[in-house]
This record gives structure tokens, C-alpha cells and sequence, in this order.
């Protein structure tokens, strides 16, 4: 096992357990809710499914933002043209096939008897309609970019071509992510584009009856769902719970039917709680350590590395996460393609080295030491966990580091004005391929700024992935973009995430999507 942290990173981890952690006593905890039955199950009610996320979408406009939090829930009112299953199969879903007339143009056929939430009909023009408006505004939808608007085209009320600016073999997969739901074009235009009000009409399962921003979202079945028998719970009331150990809280209290993502730490004492259970699922997103590339320091590759051998990433995520999900092994998850475990091991695999990072600082100018900043989301206290370990860590190397807590719109904004030097985030391969990522960081997308990494030859072998259709071919391409952004230290990727759900005991078939970590609400029913 690679060496154990210091005492002093012990010390600052009991302390910021004790800080952050929630009431493990808590498995006693008695409910005020009156949905609480004798039996120890949540809702008495069979036909409301009561729900506990940790998003506030402030919009319900679909693909306004890149964050699964929010697309999971747009994808309860909003469906994309294809879906993919747990080994990424591309299969319809409002399309019903597909075919490319020449490699930059996607010919789509849609599925007959589509209705949106008003009772109007689904059509080809709303599928343009939703995708150019995405490209106008520049929506923050990597999906899109490729996309050509001049060349996209309504041949009839079932049929649209999709035109791309440059072949991308992988573009059906892509259509899968719920940021890619379809809008009702005439519900915008009557509504004057009000996405919390008449523009809200999608084919989706559910529709929105009322939101309180930061409190509870009130959905009910879609009585015009193309899908027969679904939902199978009529009613969908979700509350927003932001942080993590409050939502662990909820969970021993049984105060509702699926809580979203409670607090790691305090997921055995869920499975102990009477009436609750934790259902989990590795999916396709690598949290990073991301390097903003055009700010000074970070602009200094050999500061970047020095900061890359500072930290114990091994050591952090288990103290962090424990065994939940897994300290990172490859640039992303296993399993998918692309991945390269001897190629991470060949830039990370030295781990903890404060000799090679204290001599790396000196040739990039800071013998005496450097001051830098790492930017966090304050909601999560994993992130938190993780930054304040980095923070003792590479003290003994000559790096001061200071820990930037914000809250999650104003981070965003910090990020993408470029002004942070590192932070924490993730990216997913959106698609259950390469290509999902590494959309995410090509000239157009909002996440480049997270990096801002400007790398000519990384975007066109980027591109000439994209136009590979031999898979095992596309996944060398995919290798070698990645070893690129290794090489030149653009990020270090720390934790392979799992997902989990604290779900009430009569609550079955709650199905989690890998690629997006969608929450298919649908399907579920309660015993």
C-alpha cells in the first residue's frame, strides 16, 4: 500500500469529520411526517411518490444547464430522441430510427402518436425548433456544438435531418442525455418563452403543477404519455434538499418514499434504519482536480505536476468515501471505452513524492514556496473533505493552499469567467464512451473554462475520433486525446463515482441510468 498520510492530515481529517459529519445516533429518530405508517414505510399515500433531491432548478428549461442534479429532473418532463441502456446500447425513444444519408447529415424518423403534456402534437419542427434555439443562445449544451443550424431541416411532420458541422459517428448516443429533451415550440412562442410557466410542455412522463424555488416541486402524471401505464405513481412531489447530511437526516426519519445522494458517510446508518435502504450503482463520472491552464501560477506546467505529486489521492478519496465508488484508476471509469489504466499509471501512478513536487516548484521558479487556491462547492462536504486533506498535504512540499468555499451558481459563474486556479468537479462520459467527456472541453463549451486548455492538436484529433467509425480504432484516438491532457497535467482525476438513493422499503423498481445519472421516476411503484 502506497505511504500513509501524515499526522497532521489525520489530525485536520478527525477534525473536519467531527465539522461535517452528521448524527450517526440518529437511527432512533421518529418521524413528525404524517406519512409515516405504523409499519415503519414512508407515504401512506399509493399514489404520490415523495422524493428528496438535491437540486433547485431555479428554470425548467431544458438543457439550460450542464449539472445532472438539474437534467434529472427536466427529464421528467422532457424526453430526448434515443435512450441508452446499462451497456450503452443506443435504443428510440421518441425517435423511431435513424440513418445517416452522408456522413454529416442525420436523418431522423420520429415515433407516431406523440403528444406533449398539452395534448398538441410532437413533431419534426419541434426537434429543429429545440436544437437551433439550444445553438442561438448559447445553451450550455456540449451535445449541440457540432451541430450546423443552416443545415438542419423539417422534411415533414415525423422526419428532420440534423446537420453537423464535421462527422461525429457517436452523434445518436449523444442525442440520449436529457439535456437533449424536446420543448413544445408553440408552448414557448404562446408563453413568451416562460420556463417556469406556459413554456413548460414536454412528451415526459410528468408535468409541472407548482414549484416554491428552494422548497418543493409539484408534478402529476401526464395524461397524454405515449408510454401505456405509465408513471405508475400519478402523483411526484419533490422536495430540495441542498446538503448532504440534512438529506442523510431525512432518510432516518423516513420522511420520504427516495432520498437523492445522502451524505456517504452516514449510509450504514440508513441500511439500519427500519424501513429504508440504500440502493447504489457505479456510473460514468471521474471527479477531478482541474488545473485552469491560462492562470498564473497554474500556467506553469511544471507548478501543475508539482501540485499533481503533492497530494495522496489514494489516501484522501479513502478516507473521504471509503468504499464507496473507488480511487481513480484510469483518466475515467472502467469499463468504457477509452480507458487506460497503464497510461494513468505511467503520469499518476508515483503517487505522494513531496520531494519530486518540492523540486519541480523550485524549477518552475518558487523555491521558497508558492500560495495557491483551490475553489469548492460548500454543499458538498466530500468536496470539502477532500480539499482540506489536499490542504495539509502539500504544506510539507512549500504549497500553501487556501480552501474557496461557494455556493453552486456563484462557483459556476467564478468558473467560467476564468478566474479560479484549480477546483473540484466532475465530467461524465455522457454516452458510456470517451466522447462524452472529452465533447465537454472542445472549443464552443462552457466547461473549456474549467481548464482552458488551448491545445490545437488536441481538438483535431478530437475531430478525427469523432469521424472514426472503427471502434477499436476511435478508442486509441480516445486514449491519445487523453494521454495529452495528462502529459500537460490539465487535471488529476481523484474518485470514480458511485451514485446512491436512500429508498423506502415498499418503494420497488427504481431504475438509474449510468450515463447522466438520470432517476427514471416512472417506473416505480410502491407495495
Amino acid at each position: 500500500m502506497k505511504k500513509w498520510l501524515s499526522l497532521i492530515l489525520a489530525l485536520a481529517m478527525v477534525f473536519s469529520l467531527v465539522a461535517c459529519g452528521g448524527d450517526s445516533a440518529g437511527d432512533d429518530t421518529q418521524s413528525d411526517d404524517p406519512d409515516v405508517t405504523d409499519d415503519g414505510t414512508t407515504s401512506s399515500d399509493p399514489d404520490t411518490l415523495k422524493v428528496v433531491e438535491l437540486y433547485d432548478p431555479g428554470t425548467f428549461q431544458p438543457g439550460n444547464n450542464d449539472e445532472q442534479g438539474f437534467n434529472r429532473l427536466m427529464r421528467q418532463i422532457y424526453e430526448p430522441l434515443f435512450y441508452l441502456d446499462a451497456e450503452g446500447n443506443v435504443e428510440p425513444w421518441l425517435a423511431e430510427s435513424y440513418e445517416w444519408e452522408d456522413p454529416t447529415h442525420f436523418l431522423v424518423h420520429l415515433r407516431e402518436g406523440v403528444k406533449f403534456s398539452d395534448g398538441s402534437d410532437f413533431t419534426a419542427e419541434d426537434v429543429i425548433w429545440t436544437i437551433t434555439y439550444a445553438i442561438e443562445t448559447a445553451l450550455p449544451n456540449s451535445q449541440y456544438t457540432i451541430v450546423d443550424p443552416a443545415e438542419c431541416e423539417v422534411r415533414d411532420d415525423l422526419t428532420c435531418v440534423i446537420g453537423l458541422k464535421t462527422p461525429q459517428v457517436t452523434f445518436a448516443s449523444h442525442l440520449a442525455s436529457p439535456m437533449c429533451g424536446i420543448a413544445s415550440k408553440a408552448a414557448f412562442e404562446a408563453s413568451d418563452g416562460d420556463y417556469l410557466g406556459g413554456a413548460v410542455v414536454g412528451t415526459g412522463p410528468y408535468k409541472l403543477d407548482s414549484y416554491t424555488q428552494g422548497d418543493i416541486i409539484q408534478m402529476s402524471a401526464n395524461e397524454y404519455y405515449w408510454r401505456e401505464g405509465e408513471p405508475k405513481i400519478p402523483n411526484l412531489e419533490i422536495r430540495i434538499i441542498l446538503d448532504d447530511t440534512t438529506r442523510a437526516t431525512e432518510a432516518k426519519a423516513l420522511g420520504a418514499d427516495i432520498i437523492i445522494e445522502p451524505n456517504v458517510r452516514e449510509q450504514a446508518a440508513i441500511e439500519e434504519t427500519d424501513g429504508m435502504h440504500m440502493e447504489t450503482t457505479l456510473c460514468a463520472n471521474t471527479t477531478y482536480l482541474l488545473m485552469n491552464t491560462a492562470k498564473a501560477p497554474m500556467d506553469n506546467v511544471k507548478v501543475r505536476e508539482a501540485f499533481a505529486r503533492a497530494i495522496d489521492t489514494k489516501g484522501t478519496v479513502s478516507l473521504v468515501y471509503g468504499d464507496f465508488g473507488s480511487a481513480a484508476t484510469g483518466f475515467i471509469c472502467p469499463d468504457i471505452l477509452g480507458y487506460n489504466e497503464e497510461t494513468y499509471q505511467k503520469y499518476y501512478g508515483a503517487g505522494h513524492d513531496l520531494e519530486t513536487a518540492k523540486t519541480l516548484l523550485a524549477e518552475a521558479g518558487y523555491p521558497d514556496g508558492i500560495d495557491l487556491e483551490i475553489s469548492v462547492e460548500a454543499n458538498n462536504s466530500q468536496r470539502c473533505d477532500m480539499a482540506e486533506a489536499m490542504q495539509a498535504q502539500v504544506q510539507a512540499a512549500g504549497i500553501n493552499l487556501s480552501v474557496k468555499k461557494m455556493e453552486n451558481a456563484p462557483m459556476r459563474e467564478y468558473l467560467a469567467q476564468g478566474q479560479h486556479q484549480m477546483c473540484i468537479y466532475g465530467f461524465t462520459c455522457r454516452n458510456l464512451e470517451s466522447d462524452g467527456f472529452l465533447s465537454q472541453i472542445q472549443p464552443g463549451n462552457a466547461a473549456l473554462a474549467r481548464i482552458n486548455y488551448d491545445n490545437q492538436e488536441f481538438f483535431d484529433l478530437y475531430t478525427e475520433g469523432c469521424a472514426t467509425e472503427d471502434r477499436d480504432a476511435r478508442g486509441q484516438i480516445w486514449e491519445d486525446c487523453m494521454e495529452m491532457l495528462m502529459k500537460d497535467y490539465t487535471m488529476i482525476p481523484l474518485w470514480h463515482k458511485a451514485i446512491s438513493n436512500a429508498v423506502a422499503d415498499n418503494v420497488t423498481n427504481l431504475q438509474m441510468g449510468r450515463n447522466y445519472e438520470e432517476r427514471y421516476y416512472q417506473w416505480v411503484e410502491k407495495t
